[in-house]
């Protein structure tokens, strides 16, 4: 192999290895002053309905124009550890690039009935792709706010935090109708990037403290970002849980007792499932983008643009390229 590659893989391997830091938790344990007393165990309750949110996006095609994503958004709420009703959206599909900010202001329009208070950043690709697929799960979340039954957990994938400012007030509205309607909220992080000492992921040294002092799962423990919890009894991994603040102990309490009833699926144990399953129901398969780009080319030619024309706009030689 080439010697710069060589090198390539090293730097990556020193810096997990950075990041990894002592085996144990003896360090996370000292320097946060954390004890025994502070992982608070959770007694799972399989009588609280759940009501799980996730979106997702893919790239359907990128031109010099503009790119085209589809978005879609997945909402299943489950009763009794049986999923209970399905909501999907349809296919969307959004320019990111020339005509965005069109696109943003209509689908914001079609959920929340009023034009965004901030536009999408020209330029930023990655954060405008977030931004459309983050309002339809928003568009979801209200929705569910104001639909489910008093009691019901509103489990959102991500954090509670908005990532555009156009969402910030969307999210305080849903705080507050969960509020009125006796709703409880909480959102799971897949791969939080919090760290305890700014290099130190804060969810795997909380998982090696609670090894290094002997606490079983499930258990919880309150940290600056929120709460990171192990749920089951043979979960391997932790996640990064954040609640509206000013929950108190009880409410708290809840939210785990109902997350950690619904972590026990044989194939992610330890994280709640109807989480999982919005993330199945949502996700944009490949052969699906495909599916989507015959549907553009069939559209063409209801307007007399031929497949030459299709390719003056659409057309990406990387893809005749990639045939050989």
């Amino acid at each position: 192999m080439n010697g710069t590659y060589i090198q390539d893989l090293v730097r990556v391997v020193a810096e997990i290895r950075r990041r990894r830091g002592d085996v144990g938790g003896e360090s996370f344990l000292s320097a946060q002053n954390i004890r025994r007393t502070d992982f608070i165990p959770i007694a799972p309750a399989a009588d609280r309905p759940v009501t799980a949110i996730d979106g997702s996006n893919a790239t359907v095609y990128s031109t010099p124009f503009f790119n085209l994503i589809v978005c879609r958004g997945a909402m299943p709420a489950y009763e009794d550890q049986e999923r209970s009703s399905l909501r999907l959206t349809s296919w969307r599909i959004f320019r990111i690039g020339e005509g965005q900010d069109e696109d943003y202001a209509e689908l914001y329009s079609e959920y929340f009935g009023r034009e965004p208070d901030a536009g999408l950043e020209t330029g930023n690709t990655l954060a405008a792709e977030a931004a459309f697929r983050d309002t339809i799960e928003y568009g979801l979340a209200a929705i569910a706010a104001r639909e489910s039954k008093p009691g019901t957990l509103l489990l959102l994938d991500g954090a509670l935090y908005a990532e555009h400012p156009s969402h910030t007030a969307i999210l305080g509205e849903i705080l507050s109708i969960c509020r009125e309607r006796g709703l409880l909220l909480a959102a799971v992080t897949k791969n939080a990037g919090a760290t305890w000492d700014g290099v130190h992921p804060i969810v795997p040294a909380a998982m090696k403290a609670a090894e290094e002092l002997g606490v079983s799962p499930p258990w919880y423990l309150k940290v600056e970002e929120g709460y990171v919890a192990c749920l089951h009894p043979r979960a391997k991994r932790a996640f990064l849980i954040t609640m509206p603040d000013g929950y108190s102990g009880e409410e708290v309490a809840d939210v785990f007792s109902a997350l950690s009833s619904y972590a026990g699926d044989g194939r992610v144990v330890g994280y709640p499932y109807p989480l999982m399953d919005a993330h199945r129901q949502a996700v944009i398969r490949s052969d699906q983008v495909q599916r989507i780009r015959h549907d553009i080319i069939a559209g063409c030619s209801t307007q007399s643009i031929n497949y030459e024309g299709y390719e003056e706009i659409l057309g990406d030689y990387h893809d005749e390229l990639n045939r050989y």
